[in-house]
């Protein structure tokens, strides 16, 4: 029995003699007293947990089975690794326990001397194989990223962490959240993410839209202190949501959306999304709707997008969103100086011709109300119901009625004011573009309902989370 195994054994008699002690010995007569009871068994609790998760890791460091597991993963890795020996690694856990495990380091280089200059070619398989990164355990790390992603601050993760006996610094919350996200783009650019759920024989929607962020970006010069300048300007993160339409035409409960999204270019959108659909089998899905605004980044890309994805035409429908087209409406009546119930009537009969698939009645009045001189602005939105309303079909309401699919896109508005204006968007806030992208689609995950299977996929596997 090593020293290291006998010194938690201890530690954890000691932990289970005080929570026996609490139980025995340990009266309470107000709420104030039981509150503080509650807090220092908790915190015992997870003392005593931490101690037992300790005493399994020396255990399984030292299993011949897993040494050989980690002989196996070397051989596996495209390049030769030579071991180092044993080098001692702590390991961090919830209620201030450390365990120092040893462990077989591996390089690329055969000369130890060589190996020292050059410590990011090298490995512990026994860390990859276990996902500790940073002297961290993957569920603590799970734990840290969701506390920063869904707080106002990364202070205020921090502090929320400390109540469950994790007790960490800012900084580590930051480097925890930076080696997620860099994972998250590495799974992205080689097409092997994966989301779980069928779609087989279900109606499912497909949505855009973009949002708002202050970034921090360098510009030359120095200040009087010192300090690099920089400059804050406004950037567009873009979103995507999928997800499945009950019976009524709302949300399903039993498929959860997936949501992500970028601050890289609108291709760069259109990249990622295509592994998602083809993850969840999309073409096996009865029917597939395509909802925005009309932003002309989405509708140039949507049918490269459905015929690169090989979806039917009778399996498709592209619609703009029928908000959108009925707030043109209102500019429209406005621009012409229709008020009161004179304004309202004409929008009840246009909105009413809209959803019945009257979109030919709608274009005619319009030219109508706007005949003569036009203004650039009169003549754009005219332009809009032409174009996705007569040419390319998007304003057919009364068929996604029929099939008890949305009009609208609040999914995705929904989706952009949860994810990234409640977390991102501020005007005394600038974000490096890496973090910023890094916090938006840990939140789009996290609010999505898919936690578990971002942590699966980011975690594990791959030489950089070694420790």
């Amino acid at each position: 029995m090593s020293e290291e195994y006998q010194r938690l054994q201890e530690a954890a008699s000691a932990v289970e003699r005080e929570i026996r002690e609490l139980e025995q010995n340990h009266s309470i007569s107000s709420a104030a007293e039981l509150a503080a009871l509650e807090r220092r068994l908790d915190l015992r609790a997870v003392t005593r947990s931490s101690l037992s998760k300790a005493l399994i890791l020396l255990r399984c460091v030292n299993n011949p089975r897993f040494q050989q597991k980690q002989k196996e993963l070397i051989r596996q890795l495209p390049h030769k690794y030579h071991s180092q020996g044993a080098r001692q690694r702590v390991v961090q856990l919830p209620g201030g326990i450390t365990v120092t495990l040893s462990i077989t380091y591996y390089h690329r280089q055969k000369d130890p001397a060589k190996a020292s200059q050059k410590t990011e070619r090298g490995l512990s398989p026994a860390c990859i194989l276990l996902g500790i990164s940073n002297g961290l355990t993957p569920h603590v790390r799970c734990r840290m990223a969701r506390a920063s992603a869904l707080p106002g601050s990364c202070e205020e993760a921090a502090e929320m962490l400390s109540d469950d006996g994790i007790t960490l610094s800012v900084n580590q919350l930051r480097e925890v959240c930076g080696g997620i996200g860099r994972k998250l783009v590495q799974i992205t650019a080689s097409g092997t993410m994966r989301v779980e759920g069928s779609v087989e024989k279900r109606r499912i929607v497909v949505s855009m839209d973009g949002g708002r962020v202050r970034l921090r970006e360098p510009r030359k010069g120095r200040t009087k202190r010192g300090r690099k300048k920089f400059t804050a300007k406004w950037r567009e993160p873009r979103l995507f949501i999928i997800y499945a339409v009950d019976e009524h035409g709302r949300m399903a409960d039993d498929f959860a959306p997936i949501i992500d999204g970028t601050l890289a270019s609108c291709d760069r959108l259109f990249a990622m999304l295509p592994a998602y659909l083809i993850s969840i089998r999309i073409t096996d899905a009865s029917r597939v709707l395509f909802v925005a605004d009309g932003a002309s980044w989405i509708w140039r890309r949507i049918p490269k997008l459905i015929s690169a994805l090989e979806l039917k035409p009778d399996q498709v429908q592209e619609l703009i969103d029928f908000w959108h087209a009925v707030e043109y409406l209102g500019k429209i009546a406005e621009s012409r100086k229709l008020t009161g119930a004179k304004r309202k009537h004409w929008l009840t009969i246009q909105k009413r011709r809209l959803l019945n698939g009257e979109i030919g009645s709608v274009v005619m009045e319009l030219e109508k109300l706007l005949s003569g001189r036009r203004t650039k602005d009169q003549a754009t939105w005219m332009n809009y119901f032409r174009t996705h309303g007569i040419r390319f079909r998007r304003m057919d309401y009364s068929t996604s009625r029929r099939n008890q699919m949305p009009i609208g896109s609040g999914a995705i508005e929904n989706a952009v004011k949860r994810i990234i204006n409640l977390r991102v968007k501020s005007n005394s806030t600038y974000w490096l573009r890496e973090n910023a992208e890094t916090m938006i689609r840990l939140r789009a995950w996290l609010k999505a309902g898919r936690a578990e299977e971002l942590f699966r996929q980011t975690t594990s596997g791959t030489g950089h989370l070694a420790a």
